[in-house]
């Protein structure tokens, strides 16, 4: 089924009170471990972020899906965060791909002096390889530079060490994906390099344990990502 797609901003007019309890549910379903009110109210509300960006994913009039960044001020910096979540019959690889990569450059166009980061935990290798396989640097990874170390140790200050990756990029996230049995033991035999670099570095995702993922929002990760697009 071809999803309906609605995109919003927080600064422009943000989420209904059905749109609301729409994605309460799809959390409950998405998550363990977590109360669905209170992390509705973290991510999507809160005060915390000067601003967001959302889109939502229809199947109808029903909300199946989202894809959320939220961004920050930190020391100088814009850290973008984000969040996703979609019903299992929903989930399709990349679905949130190209809206993060247009979300993140019309940014630096508004910001190209600020340093601009991703930077957030990710408890899917499915979301992950969404982002490696399409991105040109992301940390971590197999042949990232040595002083990356640097940024995890910045913006992942209380981090769990992974002796794999060699990086401070490790996060107890405090909430578990729902996936069963039979999907992580799918991932963990999974050889896509990237699923396989995700499960190596990050053995227990399916314990509540997050992959913390940085990505440079620069001029330079354009060009190297739209180059690495063009050849695949």
């Amino acid at each position: 089924m071809k999803l309906v797609q609605q995109d919003l901003k927080q600064s422009t007019g943000w989420l209904s009170q059905n749109q609301q309890a729409q994605l309460l549910p799809l959390i409950e379903q998405s998550f363990s471990d977590v109360d669905a009110q209170a992390y509705l109210t973290k991510y999507f509300t809160a005060n915390d972020a000067f601003d967001r960006r959302l889109r939502l994913y229809y199947a109808g009039e029903r909300i199946v899906g989202y894809c959320l960044l939220t961004l920050h001020h930190q020391q100088g910096i814009i850290l973008v965060k984000a969040s996703a979540a979609f019903y299992p019959e929903f989930r399709q690889g990349g679905n949130t791909f190209s809206f993060s990569l247009l979300e993140v450059t019309k940014l630096k166009l508004r910001h190209p002096f600020r340093r601009i980061y991703y930077a957030d935990t990710m408890l899917s290798p499915a979301m992950y390889r969404a982002m490696a396989k399409n991105v040109a640097h992301v940390y971590p990874a197999p042949d990232m530079p040595a002083n990356t170390e640097t940024l995890f140790k910045q913006f992942n200050a209380n981090g769990i060490y992974s002796e794999y990756a060699k990086r401070t990029c490790l996060v107890d996230a405090g909430r578990k994906t729902n996936y069963s049995a039979e999907e992580v033991a799918s991932f963990k035999q999974n050889n896509k390099p990237e699923i396989s670099y995700y499960c190596k570095a990050n053995p227990n995702f399916d314990r509540g344990i997050a992959l913390f993922v940085i990505m440079p929002i620069t001029l330079r990760q354009f060009i190297a990502t739209a180059i690495k697009l063009l050849v695949q």
